[in-house]
């Protein structure tokens, strides 16, 4: 949540700055789309940590076992996560394209 609320505020500062030039905002707006690309990677990372280590999968299997004996369990990632890292690489490029174009209007504005 607090990633996508990272993306919202780096468009509006994105959006402040394009009418007028101001290379400030743009480069607060890359900011916070790197920032917002660091959080994502860091849901990504903790939600494989927490399906593969500390979701304790082998004693629930166990125990479903007793009931049924054929019961097992499968880990499967869907679409939405195999397409994550492909959000991460954006949210990453943006904001370092918006940094340079920040510089530029920067470098270009005396």
């Amino acid at each position: 949540l607090l990633g996508v609320v990272t993306v919202v505020v780096a468009s509006f500062f994105i959006i402040c700055a394009a009418p007028f030039g101001s290379h400030i905002l743009y480069k607060i707006g890359g900011g916070f789309f790197i920032a917002a690309g660091i959080l994502f990677s860091l849901v990504v990372v903790l939600y494989l940590i927490w399906v593969q280590a500390v979701a304790d999968l082998k004693n629930y299997e166990a125990q479903k076992k007793i009931d049924c004996s054929s019961y097992s369990i499968y880990v499967r990632y869907g679409w939405s996560f195999i397409l994550a890292p492909v959000g991460i690489f954006f949210a990453m490029f943006s904001g370092m394209l918006f940094l340079l174009v920040g510089r530029t209007i920067y470098l270009h504005s005396d």
